[in-house]
């Protein structure tokens, strides 16, 4: 089982136990298989400074110096790449920040672009649960769910159009809402009015809680459990007789197994409503997002 020691060149996709998945400790970009750490504390993502890894390490200029700074305005034009203008900030806050996850989602599809532009924050009245369903591989997913006064760690990415629409495919069952509570505080100085997420209202509960990620930073009222506990409390709910592995190979592969698990998973979920989250019936582009903040000018 894997706790606190999860491989970092794994992803949820190689075990359950690892999702979230381990990510970085910063901002970052994500291109090419490699990650290039992004300074924090700038006055808006696009002049934050990029350190280029010259490692073709996964995790890049995070454990090798870098002798090459640049602007991620500079980065984006110098490499032709979509600008900052026309992306979408798109809340993640699972395990799309695990850069093995990334380095899987980005071969999916070789006509979309594999650059993420993952800029840190927090969130306030927010944090991260566990939600009654499963994943594809095997997990527990990831839910937000409201909680006064709790701070959590999030990330925004700024996709493209091609990146949202192959986003919207890998997160079947979620809906799109939009943040308008001006809740979410960028590591960047910059504020943004809409920030849009995949939402799921339906959180696991029992022994009378909701249960967060341990290795998901953040400060809140909430017990913590790891994802391997969490399957091994699955596997007693649904009273499977045989081992933990075989549990999650059954789940990850066998379609009438699974489905037996949802339908019991079913028995303890509750269903939530966020006040700070709403149904998205209009994207904005970062160019249209600033466009509606700014102020008038005076007379």
């Amino acid at each position: 089982m894997f706790r606190d020691n999860k491989p970092i060149h794994l992803s949820p996709y190689d075990h359950p136990d690892i999702y979230p998945g381990p990510r970085p400790v910063s901002s970052f970009l994500f291109s090419n298989g490699v990650a290039h750490r992004i300074e924090e504390g700038a006055p808006s993502v696009e002049d934050s400074i990029i350190h280029l890894s010259s490692s073709d390490h996964m995790y890049g200029s995070f454990i090798y110096p870098s002798h090459t700074k640049i602007t991620v305005r500079d980065y984006l034009e110098a490499n032709q790449l979509t600008p900052m203008i026309d992306r979408i900030p798109v809340l993640a806050y699972g395990s799309n920040v695990c850069l093995a996850q990334l380095l899987y989602k980005s071969s999916i599809n070789k006509n979309v672009s594999d650059l993420f532009l993952c800029m840190r924050a927090t969130i306030i009245d927010t944090d991260v649960v566990y939600g009654a369903l499963l994943a594809p591989y095997g997990a527990l997913p990831a839910i937000i769910a409201p909680v006064k006064d709790a701070r959590t760690e999030v990330w925004v990415t700024f996709l493209d159009k091609d990146q949202l629409e192959q986003m919207h495919q890998t997160e079947g069952g979620y809906e799109f809402r939009v943040h308008k509570g001006n809740k979410i505080e960028l590591f960047a100085n910059e504020s943004i009015t809409n920030v849009y997420a995949y939402y799921y209202p339906r959180a696991l509960f029992f022994h009378d809680s909701y249960y967060r990620f341990p290795d998901i930073p953040g400060v809140s009222s909430l017990p913590s459990m790891w994802q391997a506990d969490m399957i091994n409390e699955c596997k007693m709910l649904c009273e499977f007789e045989g081992t933990r592995e075989g549990f999650i190979h059954l789940v990850r592969w066998d379609h009438s197994f699974r489905l037996k698990v949802k339908q019991r998973l079913s028995k303890f979920e509750s269903i939530l409503e966020h006040p700070d989250w709403e149904i998205a019936n209009d994207v904005y582009t970062m160019k249209e997002l600033r466009k509606q903040n700014e102020k008038p000018p005076s007379l």
